[in-house]
C-alpha cells in the first residue's frame, strides 16, 4: 500500500510525506489531512436588536485608543521633562549640539496625530449615532411589516424564527438604507467565470435558479444549514455575501434523498457545474453571471461514465459464489478504463509534473520535481495492456529523468523516493526488460545507499532530519531491504545490499515487547502500530525472507514474533462483533504497552500480511490461528467501506466502532491498503467475497471519485455531497487501481509464487527469477 509509515501531507512514511502526501512520518502512508470547514447549521442573529448592540459597542475600542494615545503623548513628554533637570544634564535646544532637537518640534508630531485621531474619533461617533438612527428605523418598519408567523422551513406555528426574521432583515434592509440615503451601501454580488462571487449590479430582486445541477468547488469554505426552502437558501447567501463580500459564490439545496436532504450548501467557490438528479442552485441577487451547465463535450464524457455505472452494476456478483471468467474480463475491462483515464488526464495537464491536481486541471511538483506519478504507474500501465501509455512514458523518461534525479534537493524523503521512483524503475525493468530503466535505477540507488549509515539506519531526507515521529523510525530504515537487495543482484554490486542488511543486526539489539518494536526504536519506548512509521517494516520482513529463496531463519523469527505481538497486544474486539487492530504506547522495560483504540486504514494490508507467512510451510503450526485472523481483519476493513454513505473508508476509525461521529479524520485519499489485503486474500485462500469486495470498493470510487479530469480524493466519506480534495496521489494508479485490477483480472501473471510486491505495490521477481542484464 501506500508508504506504509512515513508521509508529509503529514510526512513520513505510507503516510503523505516527503514530497508526498501527508503522511505520519516514515511507513505506509499515514497521517492527517485537511478538514472541510465544518458546517453549523447555526441561525443568523442579523435582527435590528444585535446590529443596535454590535454598533454601540464600538465605543470601547474608539475610547480605549484616544487613551492609549494620549497615555503615550503623557509618558513621552515626561521624559523628556525628565531630561531637562536630571542627572543626565539639560534637554537639548536647538542648536545646542550635534543634532540637536527642540522639545517643540519633537512634541510637535504626537501633538498632530492626536489630533488627527479626536478628528477621527468624532466622525465615527457621529456616523455611529446615524447607524443607531437608521437601525431603529428599520426595525420600525420590520414591525410594522407583514412578517409570516410561520417558519417556513418547519412549517410551525408561532412567532417567526430567528433564521425567518434574518431573511426579512436581508431583504428589507437595502430599501430601508436606499431610502434614507445616509450610508453608501455594498453592491448586490455577481459571479465571475471562476464562479467566485464580486461586487457586482443587481437588476432583480429575485434570485436565479437551476434545477438539476450541482456546483462542485475545489476545497474553498462551505457552510450548510439543513432543512430549509430554496428561496431561503438563496436569502442566506446573500446574507453572508452583505457581511463578507464575495464569501458565497452560490447556494445549493440538495435533493430530499440527499444526506442531509434539503440542506443548503454555501459554496464560496463554484468550479464547475455538475448533473444531479433533484438538487437546485440558487444565484442571489446581483449574480449577472451564472455558470451554464456542463458544455456538450463534458455532459457527453459525464453521460458515458454514467452508463458505464449502470452496467456495472450487472457485473455485481455473490460473495458465495465465484464469478465466472466472462465476468471477470468484464470488470478488469472497465478497471482497466478506469486505469486509462487516470492516465490520461496525467498526461494531458500534468505530463512531466510530481501529481495532478484533478479539480484545477493542472499539474504541480510535490518536491520530488521528477514527474513521480509516470515513474510509480509505469508497472499498472504494462500489466493493464497499456504499452502504448508506457512506451511514452519510457521515452519522456529516458529522456528527461537522468537530469531530474541529479539534481533532486536533498529536502526530499528518502523513504517515499526509495519505495515510489527506485520501486518503480526496478519493476519497470523487471516486467519489460528495458535496461533504461536500470541504468536509472542504478544511479538513484547509489545515491540512496550513500545516505544511509554503517548500520543501517536511515535518514528522513537525503539531507538528514527526522520525519513526523521526530526520530529515526522504523519504516524509514527497515523499508529498503526488498529494493537495494535486488538491485544488488541483478547488478552483482552487493555493496548496494550492505548497509541495508545491516539494519537487521542493529535493530534486534534495541528494546522491544514479543517481538514488536517502537517507531522511535532507538528510543526503547513510545508508540507501537502497524501504521504510520511502522507498518512497512514490520511488512519487509516476510517479503525479504521470500525474495532470499526463504533461506534467512533469523528474518522469520522476526516476523513470526511479531505476529505473535500484535494478536497479544494490538488486537480487540468492539461491541459490534469487530475486530481491531489498533495501536500501543509502550513505557519501555517489562510493562505492557497501552492499548489505543484507533484503527488506520493504513493497517488493512495485514491479513495480507499474515497469510502470506501462514500459508508457507514454516507457518504452517500457526496457520489456521494467523488465517483466521487475518479473515477477521479483512473483514473489519470491509466495514470501513460498506458501513459509510459512500461505500468509502475513512482514513482511521476510533473507540472500537464504525461510527465516525467523533471520527476527525473522515477523509480517503485514494488509500490501497484495504484492497491490497483482499488481493492477498483472494490469492492465497481464493474465497470469492474478497473478489466482491473489492468490485463494489471500485464502483463506489467510480461514482464519488470520477471528475472529469482524473480522480479526486474526498473531504468526508459520511457526505453524499462530494466535497473534494484537489490531489491525485501517484499512488492510485501505482496501488490503488493495480490491486483493483489484479482482483478481477482472471489472466493476470503477478502470481506470489513468483513476485514480491514491495510497499508501493511494484511487482519485483523473487531473485531465483529476476532477470540480469546481458554482459
Amino acid at each position: 500500500g501506500p508508504p506504509k509509515g512515513a508521509h508529509e501531507w503529514p510526512l513520513g512514511g505510507r503516510g503523505w510525506g516527503g514530497g508526498m502526501a501527508p503522511r505520519d512520518g516514515g511507513g505506509r502512508r499515514g497521517g492527517g489531512r485537511s478538514r472541510p470547514v465544518a458546517a453549523n447549521g447555526g441561525e443568523s442573529k442579523t435582527d435590528g436588536a444585535h446590529v443596535g448592540w454590535r454598533c454601540r459597542n464600538l465605543w470601547l475600542p474608539v475610547g480605549l485608543i484616544a487613551a492609549v494615545l494620549w497615555a503615550s503623548l503623557l509618558a513621552f513628554s515626561s521624559g523628556l521633562l525628565h531630561g531637562e533637570h536630571g542627572q543626565h544634564g539639560t534637554l537639548p535646544v536647538s542648536g545646542s549640539g550635534p543634532g540637536g532637537t527642540s522639545m517643540e518640534q519633537a512634541i510637535q508630531p504626537w501633538r498632530s496625530r492626536v489630533a488627527e485621531v479626536e478628528g477621527e474619533v468624532r466622525g465615527l461617533r457621529s456616523e455611529l449615532a446615524r447607524r443607531d438612527e437608521l437601525v431603529t428605523e428599520l426595525t420600525e418598519r420590520l414591525r410594522g411589516a407583514k412578517v409570516p408567523l410561520r417558519d417556513a422551513a418547519s412549517g410551525s406555528g408561532g412567532a417567526p424564527s430567528l433564521r425567518a426574521r434574518s431573511a426579512a432583515v436581508v431583504a428589507a434592509a437595502p430599501v430601508a438604507l436606499a431610502a434614507k440615503n445616509e450610508l453608501t451601501l455594498m453592491p448586490p454580488l455577481k459571479v465571475d467565470g471562476a464562479g467566485v462571487a464580486q461586487p457586482g449590479v443587481s437588476e432583480s430582486s429575485e434570485c436565479t435558479f437551476q434545477d438539476g445541477l450541482d456546483y462542485l468547488s475545489d476545497g474553498g469554505e462551505e457552510e450548510v444549514v439543513e432543512h430549509i426552502l430554496a428561496q431561503e437558501c438563496c436569502n442566506l447567501c446573500l446574507d453572508r455575501n452583505r457581511r463578507r463580500p464575495g464569501s458565497c459564490a452560490v447556494g445549493v439545496l440538495s435533493a430530499p434523498m440527499d444526506n442531509p436532504p434539503n440542506a443548503c450548501w454555501l459554496k464560496s467557490r463554484a468550479v464547475r457545474a455538475v448533473r444531479k438528479e433533484g438538487v437546485r442552485a440558487c444565484w442571489p441577487p446581483g449574480s449577472k453571471f451564472v455558470p451554464s451547465e456542463p458544455d456538450r463535450a463534458e455532459n457527453d464524457v459525464a453521460a458515458k461514465h454514467d452508463e458505464r455505472l449502470a452496467k456495472y452494476a450487472a457485473a455485481a456478483g455473490s460473495s458465495e459464489s465465484k464469478p465466472d471468467a466472462a465476468t471477470l474480463r468484464t470488470r478488469a475491462g472497465a478497471i482497466r478504463g478506469a486505469i486509462k483515464h487516470a492516465w490520461d488526464a496525467y498526461h494531458k495537464l500534468a505530463w512531466g509534473r510530481d501529481e495532478l491536481m484533478p479539480i484545477s486541471g493542472r499539474g504541480v511538483d510535490r518536491k520530488f520535481n521528477h514527474a513521480v506519478t509516470m515513474v510509480d504507474s509505469l508497472d499498472t500501465l504494462w500489466i493493464a495492456g497499456l504499452k502504448d501509455e508506457f512506451n511514452d512514458a519510457k521515452e519522456w523518461i529516458a529522456q528527461h529523468l537522468p537530469e531530474k534525479l541529479r539534481s533532486m534537493s536533498s529536502g526530499v524523503s528518502m523513504f517515499e523516493t526509495t519505495i515510489r521512483t527506485l520501486g518503480g524503475l526496478l519493476s519497470a525493468y523487471d516486467l519489460s526488460r528495458e535496461t533504461v530503466f536500470l541504468e536509472l535505477a542504478k544511479q538513484l540507488g547509489s545515491r540512496i545507499n550513500s545516505a544511509i549509515g554503517t548500520n543501517g539506519v536511515a535518514p528522513y531526507t537525503f539531507g538528514g532530519g527526522n520525519g513526523g515521529s521526530h526520530c529515526r523510525s522504523l519504516a524509514e530504515s527497515g523499508t529498503n531491504q526488498l529494493e537495494l537487495r535486488y538491485l544488488a543482484h541483478v547488478t552483482g554490486d552487493p555493496s548496494f545490499a550492505t548497509k541495508a542488511n545491516n539494519f537487521y543486526k542493529e535493530v534486534v539489539g534495541k528494546p522491544s515487547v514479543d517481538g514488536l518494536w517502537p517507531n522511535c526504536f532507538q528510543n526503547g519506548r513510545g508508540k507501537i502500530t502497524f501504521g504510520a512509521d511502522g507498518d512497512s517494516f514490520y511488512e519487509y520482513l516476510v517479503k525479504v525472507w521470500i525474495q532470499n529463496g526463504k533461506q534467512e531463519d533469523d528474518l522469520w523469527e522476526m516476523y513470526d514474533r511479531a505476529a505473535d505481538g500484535l494478536e497479544k497486544h494490538l488486537v480487540k474486539q468492539g461491541a459490534d462483533g469487530l475486530t481491531y487492530l489498533g495501536t500501543g504506547n509502550w513505557g519501555g522495560g517489562a510493562e505492557k504497552p497501552i492499548y489505543v483504540e484507533e484503527m488506520e486504514h493504513l493497517t488493512c494490508f495485514v491479513p495480507g500480511w499474515l497469510a502470506l507467512g501462514a500459508q508457507s510451510e514454516k507457518g504452517a503450526a500457526k496457520r489456521e490461528q494467523r488465517m483466521e485472523l487475518a479473515a477477521k481483519i479483512a473483514y473489519t476493513c470491509w466495514q470501513m467501506y460498506e458501513q459509510q454513505p459512500t461505500g468509502i473508508g475513512p482514513e482511521r476509525v476510533k473507540f472500537l466502532k464504525m461510527d465516525l461521529s467523533k471520527t476527525d479524520t473522515k477523509e480517503y485519499i485514494l488509500r490501497p491498503e484495504a484492497l491490497e489485503g483482499w488481493w492477498y486474500m483472494s490469492e492465497l485462500t481464493e474465497d470469492p467475497r474478497y473478489r466482491e469486495w473489492g468490485w463494489q470498493a471500485f464502483t463506489s470510487f467510480e461514482k464519488w471519485l470520477w471528475v472529469k479530469n482524473g480522480y479526486a480524493s474526498l473531504k468526508d466519506v459520511t457526505k453524499t455531497n462530494k466535497q473534494y480534495i484537489d490531489r491525485m496521489e501517484s499512488f492510485w494508479i501505482a496501488e490503488t487501481l493495480k490491486y483493483a485490477f489484479l482482483l478481477q483480472d482472471p489472466d493476470h501473471t503477478i502470481k506470489l509464487d513468483r513476485y514480491v510486491l514491495n510497499t508501493e505495490a511494484h511487482p519485483l521477481s523473487v531473485l531465483e527469477f529476476a532477470p540480469k542484464p546481458p554482459r
